[in-house]
């Protein structure tokens, strides 16, 4: 195959299946996605948790590395959202210009940047 070849690559079987379950986990969860299950993360990020809010929680948190958020505290004692790169030396990079004063409101920021990312906003 030469470099100039445009074919994508070819997805092994598990990759496939992934993508499938991944497809069908952001369905359901824009299916159940509101108002109130922010709110209900707001009130207790940690704790037992609605079905919904659960099943969103755990496709945040088993999304690939290179769509995972982390959060860094400034010198100033403020925190901000960085995006992982998902590569070895590959430093992570900052996301938004927000800096949360305390470290529950950047956890349900977040929370939120996640939520962005499952509906495409």
């Amino acid at each position: 195959m030469t470099q100039n070849d445009k074919t994508p690559p070819v997805l092994d079987a598990d990759d496939h299946v992934r993508a499938q379950f991944d497809a069908m986990t952001r369905k359901y969860l824009l299916t159940v996605l509101n108002d109130d299950i922010i709110e209900e993360y707001r009130q207790k990020s940690t704790g037992h948790q609605s079905e919904p809010l659960a099943r969103l929680l755990a496709w945040c948190h088993r999304r690939p590395m290179d769509q995972q958020y982390s959060l860094r505290q400034a010198s100033d004692g403020g925190y901000r959202i960085i995006r992982m790169s998902g590569r070895r030396g590959v430093p992570p990079t900052y996301v938004g210009e927000t800096i949360f004063t305390t470290i529950g409101d950047a956890h349900h920021g977040v929370f939120l940047q996640h939520i962005q990312d499952l509906t495409g906003g």
